[in-house]
């Protein structure tokens, strides 16, 4: 997530002497289908070749034991550097001109074009990779990511059609939409910032615009460095942030322009307990609960989780590894990678993204199982990256099929047409 961007950066830089080769060894079973890894390279703008490691063969050869690792094969095939992690660009680009000098003065190093890089089919339409649709101010708001946008859209139910009214343009992955005091507010995950929409007009409110490589300190917002936020949420008239990034959930408030920590210790696991203690992994989705919690989509452990004033609790998911498709209660349910969530009367609405369909989960009883009709069976959507709710009207985005779609009573699916 946090990778792709340096590996880019060295790239370009190194354009004539820098051959990469990504190895793909997937954790979620969906993560390792070929096509699945294409459409993921076409959303993430991905140019090098890309190797489907399923079996784990090659990251076994190369002894690799943690996301991501970077491996540097210098012009004689040997491994010169391993970097774990999330590395630094200028000790990597340090050791590549190290290398690539040793490598000229022996007369092994052949510059040029990458020969391994093309460029695979770009899908292009109305939409690109929609992640988030929400209703606001009488309103049709659509963060259409895959083109760096949020669409404001007058919307028809009843003719299916949106209409754009205003594009709000200049932003790199915008992902969590959420309305606070009649404003409309959206996470630009890969811009590491959050901006406040209206009138016509974009604000950033939150964030640098550049990742921060530590731990998050609290703040004036607009000066507090961000890592990944991906989810809005209005929570005790702030704004909820997912920082998937590090882990945590923040909140925004927005009269005082200041950040602080909800909830979340950073450390990347499952551990329930008190907000300054509980374990969180990449949350993706919030979701406003009536008792004044917040609902939690916890997606590289695939839980759905609560966040009350004072706890953090899990209703579905047990670990970073227990993953699968199977209905049950509490501990015997499986999601895989669940990125948003949402209440819809009195369940939650999980969009269960790499299952292709929405689950549904009682938030007393724990039980987990299928939304009804369309919207719970397998296949009718392509991994569902949100889905939202007012009580009375259900939106999912239909992320792998490029569309937003409205969730009828009965669980059948209507596409949102735009002009």
């Amino acid at each position: 997530m946090h990778v792709l961007p340096r590996v880019r950066e060295l790239e370009e830089r190194f354009a004539d002497s820098l051959t990469v080769i990504g190895v793909h060894a997937g954790k979620f079973i969906k993560e390792r289908v070929t096509a699945r890894i294409a459409e993921a390279c076409d959303r993430l703008d991905v140019a090098h070749a890309v190797v489907n490691d399923r079996q784990y063969r090659v990251w076994r050869d190369y002894a690799v034991n943690a996301w991501p690792t970077v491996v540097v094969i210098d012009p004689e095939g040997d491994v010169a550097e391993v970097v774990p992690g999330e590395f630094d660009v200028e000790v990597v680009a340090a050791a590549l001109e190290r290398i690539l000098g040793r490598a000229e003065a022996r007369g092994t190093l052949t510059r040029g074009p990458d020969p391994t890089s093309s460029r695979l089919a770009r899908h292009e339409g109305a939409l690109r990779f929609p992640t988030r649709a929400i209703l606001a101010g009488g309103r049709l708001w659509v963060a259409d990511t895959g083109h760096g946008r949020v669409l404001e859209c007058d919307w028809d139910p009843r003719e299916g059609r949106a209409n754009v009214v205003t594009e709000h343009g200049g932003l790199v992955e915008p992902r969590g939409l959420a309305s606070l005091d009649g404003r409309v507010y959206v996470a630009d995950r890969a811009g590491h910032a959050v901006w406040r929409l209206g009138g016509g007009e974009s604000e950033r409110v939150a964030g640098t615009g550049r990742i921060e490589d530590g731990a998050l300190r609290p703040g004036r917002a607009a000066n507090v460095a961000l890592r990944s936020p991906w989810a809005l949420a209005a929570r005790d008239g702030m704004l909820a942030i997912a920082m998937a990034g590090s882990h945590q959930i923040w909140t925004f408030d927005t009269a005082m322009e200041k950040l602080s920590l909800l909830a979340g210790t950073g450390r990347e696991d499952i551990d329930d307990g008190r907000l300054a203690r509980a374990a969180l992994a990449q949350p993706t989705g919030l979701a406003p609960l009536a008792d004044g919690g917040t609902a939690l989509a916890d997606c590289e452990t695939s839980a759905v989780r609560v966040v009350t004033d004072r706890r953090v609790e899990t209703l579905v998911g047990t670990g970073l590894f227990d993953f699968g498709d199977r209905p049950g209660i509490g501990d015997e349910a499986w999601l895989q990678h669940c990125e948003d969530v949402a209440v819809h009367a009195g369940v939650l609405a999980v969009a269960d993204t790499y299952n292709d369909r929405i689950k549904r989960v009682d938030p007393v009883t724990r039980e987990c199982s299928p939304w009804p009709g369309e919207a719970g069976e397998p296949g009718m959507l392509r991994e569902p990256g949100g889905v939202w709710s007012d009580g009375v009207t259900m939106l999912a985005c239909d992320t792998g099929h490029h569309r937003v779609v409205a969730v009828g009573a009965d669980g059948s699916l209507k596409e949102v047409a735009f002009g």
